[in-house]
């Protein structure tokens, strides 16, 4: 019991004390506030999207691709996402704040948390699966979510628009261009990978200040609910439903701490930065990425507790 306590606050205690830090960056007025939403759109368009790239481009597929596990975590997320669509369209009824419901439920945020989750909690053939299983995801949710918030902006569903964004949309580029070099086996020289890997080390750290710094006490009020019910969510709902289902299915071991990773992890920290670009309810989005990322550390602790005691992880 204590150990698994220790792996989930080793795992999430890094990003809890980023988060804390952005949050007293604010507080202390040293840095002018409109920085932060700057430094987000620095991090969306810049150095998040060579963390995506260096992930994906240094996975080994060959080595760790189980197509039945690929195939469930995919199916799992395209089932996920058409269910919350057509939930929160029908209960709720501004388009701006259904985004972020409908982020929440599908989108987690394995880019930053996932490998380090991993990497304490399996050996080094489940930690190569949770990259493949990255690899494959980002695109999938980043295509998505960019799918949600450009329907989700207000007025009427542009297919076109929606389409060229995609297309557009800097984390999914990065991530196709980090598939075509694994596919085609291009490899960069050695300073290049060091440059990318320490630009997107500072995306992950930048896009978690701004987020710290983009919580405001003052608008936890008038969210509380929403955030209760996103947390709830995220961390506890949909985790149980995925495993269930999982375990049912006969998944066991590393394949099942696979999609422990990529189902009960806290709302993709680039969810942020993205609906601030696309016009949607980013304060919202902000507090729900801040609240699950702050509780995930009680949650991950449950499910790794609960799954360790039966026997299944």
């Amino acid at each position: 019991m204590i150990e698994n306590f220790i792996v989930s606050i080793n795992c999430v205690l890094p990003m809890f004390l980023i988060l804390c830090l952005g949050l007293l960056m604010r507080r202390s007025h040293v840095v002018p506030e409109t920085m932060f939403p700057q430094l987000s759109t620095i991090s969306f368009r810049f150095l998040l999207p060579c963390l995506l790239f260096y992930n994906v481009y240094t996975a080994d597929l060959t080595a760790s691709a189980q197509p039945a596990l690929i195939s469930f975590l995919v199916l799992w997320v395209l089932l996920l996402f058409a269910l919350s669509y057509a939930l929160y369209t029908a209960v709720q009824r501004d388009p701006k704040r259904r985004g972020a419901y409908i982020q929440n439920a599908f989108r987690t945020n394995i880019a930053v948390v996932g490998v380090s989750l991993a990497q304490v909690m399996m050996d080094q053939e489940g930690t190569a699966a949770v990259a493949v299983a990255i690899s494959i995801l980002i695109p999938l949710y980043n295509v998505l979510a960019v799918f949600t918030l450009e329907s989700c902006r207000g007025g009427g569903l542009d297919r076109h628009t929606i389409i060229r964004n995609i297309l557009r949309n800097p984390l999914i580029l990065a991530c196709f261009l980090g598939l075509a070099c694994m596919v085609l086996r291009i490899r960069l020289p050695s300073a290049v990978e060091h440059a990318i890997q320490s630009v997107g080390s500072a995306g992950s750290v930048t896009t978690l200040l701004a987020l710290g710094a983009s919580f405001q006490f003052s608008g936890v009020g008038k969210n509380l609910r929403a955030l209760v019910h996103c947390t709830l969510v995220r961390l506890f709902i949909v985790p149980f439903l995925a495993l269930a289902s999982a375990v049912l299915l006969g998944f066991r071991g590393n394949a099942l701490g696979v999609i422990l990773v990529c189902t009960a992890s806290p709302m993709a920290s680039t969810s942020y930065p993205m609906a601030l670009s696309c016009g949607s309810d980013h304060e919202l989005t902000g507090q729900i990425v801040v609240t699950s990322s702050l509780l995930c550390s009680l949650s991950l602790f449950f499910w790794i507790f609960l799954l360790k005691q039966l026997g299944f992880l």
